[in-house]
């Protein structure tokens, strides 16, 4: 009897698979061939999902949105709004070796997005839920009409440290990183301390120190 795989499972071995070998042996290497050799089976296990590259693409980035979706929410459960964007932005850096591998293969593609429009669209797509995630945690801690600006500053800092630490991961380790992410958080008066003394009653902000 065939063995009974389940499509969910199957595909998020792909997408992940896909990363290791972009991140080891560059975009060029991800084919579909090359996909089922780093799966270890036929390629079969690949095309039974995706027809060609295009698809491939298409349906790493709606796994990794999938998988963001889910694990900031058991992430964030119960935590109030300053400190739901502090573990989004945690989330974003990457802080683990295997974080910077899954940076690295992307960092890699983008080398290809003005030549390939299918790798083009991936990152758009990245682009837009990165962009719908800050918004979303930004937009109770802000004036509107500092919304967009906040999220472009956050969006410019992430991927800044995301390149760095890429290119030069022992200079960027996780404290460096978090240092770094403390320090954009304070000029924009966003750091945890600092939404706490805005929420405090008036009692509670005079007691801690805040006129």
């Amino acid at each position: 009897m065939p063995r009974v795989v389940d499509r969910a499972v199957r595909r998020r071995e792909i997408a992940y698979a896909a990363l290791r070998l972009m991140s080891t042996r560059g975009p060029a290497a991800l084919t579909l061939r090359g996909l089922a050799d780093e799966l270890g089976g036929s390629i079969t296990l690949v095309t039974h999902f995706y027809r060609n590259r295009a698809e491939l693409l298409e349906g790493i980035a709606s796994q990794l949105i999938d998988d963001y979706d889910a694990q900031l929410a058991d992430l964030e459960k119960g935590a109030d709004a300053g400190t739901r964007l502090h573990l989004l932005l945690e989330w974003m850096l990457p802080l683990s070796q295997e974080a910077r591998k899954e940076e690295r293969a992307r960092v890699l593609l983008n080398a290809e997005r003005h030549s390939d429009l299918h790798v083009q669209s991936f990152f758009e797509a990245m682009d837009r839920k990165m962009r719908a995630l800050l918004r979303d945690h930004v937009t109770p801690l802000v004036e509107p009409a500092s919304v967009d600006i906040t999220v472009d500053a956050l969006r410019v800092m992430v991927n800044g440290v995301v390149l760095s630490a890429v290119e030069h991961p022992r200079k960027w380790p996780a404290k460096r990183q978090l240092a770094l992410l403390d320090h954009m958080l304070d000029c924009l008066g966003l750091h945890k301390s600092q939404l706490a003394l805005m929420s405090a009653t008036p009692e509670a902000a005079i007691a801690a120190g805040r006129p």
